[in-house]
């Protein structure tokens, strides 16, 4: 196997029309673990500066960033890994056989591939502004999708619809907890002022 934009390109395709066969194709190609956290720790730069971009595109060289780039690498990292534990410690927890590895894997792919809708949301906020948000919009339903297909492949399972409620229940679990963690710190969210 090559990895090359011909190769990134067709595994584009073929994540967007049969992502479960993605998925096992690209299971089937097994990198050694270096490889896999290597291809994470890129996609995390990646939609980090891309994001930074989007911001200065946005409100302009005086644009207030909310967080330093370091810190905004932390953050996406960080929920990337939940993402992976959680597609892999979830399903597992239903009787899915699917392994840590693999996970690392698909996850940095489907993120891969969300660095790919950022380059071209961000390229829409240049050419055609109101073209941006609607493109927004179809990344989260295109990231829900395909995660939800590349679990159902990690793990063998058969039911879409019972991956998706599982995704959707996780997600809800680890923002309480998120939450309920940032307030025993006290940390408070945008908008948000003490009484």
């Amino acid at each position: 196997m090559e990895l090359n934009a011909a190769f990134l390109r067709a595994m584009l395709r073929e994540t967007l029309s049969n992502p479960q066969e993605a998925a096992r194709k690209l299971i089937a190609i097994n990198p050694p673990m270096e490889a896999r956290w290597l291809a994470l720790a890129v996609v995390v730069v990646l939609s980090v500066l891309l994001g930074q971009a989007s911001v200065l595109l946005m409100a302009g060289s005086d644009a207030p960033f909310v967080m330093g780039v370091g810190a905004s690498a932390i953050v996406q990292g960080g929920a990337l890994l939940m993402v992976v534990y959680a597609a892999h410690a979830v399903g597992r927890m239903f009787g899915g056989s699917g392994s840590f590895p693999d996970a690392v894997l698909l996850v940095s792919w489907l993120q891969f591939m969300m660095v790919v809708l950022q380059v071209i949301q961000v390229a829409a906020l240049v050419l055609v502004p109101p073209l941006s948000g609607m493109i927004g919009i179809i990344a989260i339903t295109l990231f829900l999708w395909v995660l939800t297909n590349f679990v159902a492949a990690l793990h063998g399972f058969t039911s879409l619809g019972k991956v998706f409620g599982m995704i959707l229940v996780t997600f809800m679990a680890i923002a309480f907890v998120v939450a309920f963690l940032l307030a025993l710190l006290g940390i408070q969210g945008p908008g948000m002022v003490d009484a």
